[in-house]
């Protein structure tokens, strides 16, 4: 079942992981804008032009890279749009850890009409013994769009799921 619309089979289908096995080198920060530096931290070969919120859309993030569409060698700009569909949270302090969810469609206007995808990712975190930071895994899930010609097969289910493990300590 797994084709390139699945979310996380091509490079940056998954902006969170844009390169889903690669091992980031980065320190990130919270903020409403991300650092350059961060896609680069998962792509080399990628640079971020532009990040953008965009009413009603979600956020724009417009990079250069090589793609498998255009012959390898030449940059092209791409503008990929993640949108938050749902979201849930869920803390428990005596246990001092949160867990996340969250639904995201993503739209890469290079593959027009076919570069729409959909994921959840699960996020879990708890706080570090120390009181300073905390360690956790993200878990993301990709499935089929409707035009998949192996939709109705997958019944729903994710077909492909990725985990990372995270630690997070203050700066």
């Amino acid at each position: 079942m797994l084709n390139d619309q699945v979310p996380g089979v091509a490079m940056t289908s998954i902006l969170r992981l844009p390169n889903i096995g690669a091992e980031p080198t980065a320190t990130w920060r919270f903020s409403a804008v991300p650092e350059k530096g961060t896609l680069e931290a998962f792509w080399s070969d990628a640079k971020l032009e532009t990040f953008a919120r965009q009413p009603g859309a979600g956020l724009a993030l417009t990079f250069t890279a090589p793609t498998s569409i255009i012959r390898k060698g030449n940059y092209t700009e791409r503008t990929v749009t993640s949108t938050w569909l749902a979201a849930e949270s869920w803390q428990d302090s005596s246990q001092r850890q949160c867990l996340t969810a969250e639904w995201i469609r993503q739209r890469d206007d290079l593959k027009g009409p076919d570069g729409v995808s959909d994921y959840r990712i699960l996020t879990a975190l708890r706080k570090n013994t120390q009181g300073t930071g905390a360690t956790g895994t993200m878990r993301v899930a990709g499935f089929l769009q409707p035009v998949d010609e192996k939709y109705i097969e997958a019944n729903g289910a994710a077909v492909a799921v990725y985990d990372y493990a995270l630690q997070l300590s203050p700066t």
